[in-house]
């Protein structure tokens, strides 16, 4: 065995530093196509779950409406009985509707003219 051929690297010696050089990438990049897939296997199993959020959402927003339609059609009828009732009233008593508009109107004035007066003493 010579100097030289101590000194010089041999093919065999060459290839297993390149493979031992290529590792590193190799397994780096083999753990990037890993994450890759995971991440897309996570979007598959979670696509699911967003649609059925979605859904719930949905359905929650369309039982609020109908409940607040429920909820109108309750005050409207409501304000159309009140209203048959008072006109029932006004033409069955007419004399008392009109004292009685008469003292409300009062009430009302006595409590704008206080309020302006209390006002106007600060």
């Amino acid at each position: 065995m010579t100097m030289e051929s101590i000194t010089q690297p041999t093919e065999e010696n060459r290839q297993a530093a390149a493979d031992a050089a290529e590792a590193p990438r190799t397994y780096a990049q083999n753990a990037v196509d890993a994450a890759g897939e995971r991440m897309r296997d996570l979007q598959h199993d979670a696509e699911p779950t967003m649609e059925q959020i979605a859904a719930r959402m949905q359905e929650a927003v369309q039982r609020g409406l109908r409940s607040a339609s429920e909820a109108s059609a309750r005050a409207q009828r409501k304000l159309e009985q009140a209203t048959e009732r008072t006109s029932r009233y006004i033409a069955d008593q007419p004399l008392r509707s009109v004292l009685y508009a008469a003292a409300t109107g009062a009430a009302l004035t006595a409590l704008i003219v206080l309020a302006a007066r209390h006002r106007d003493d600060r």
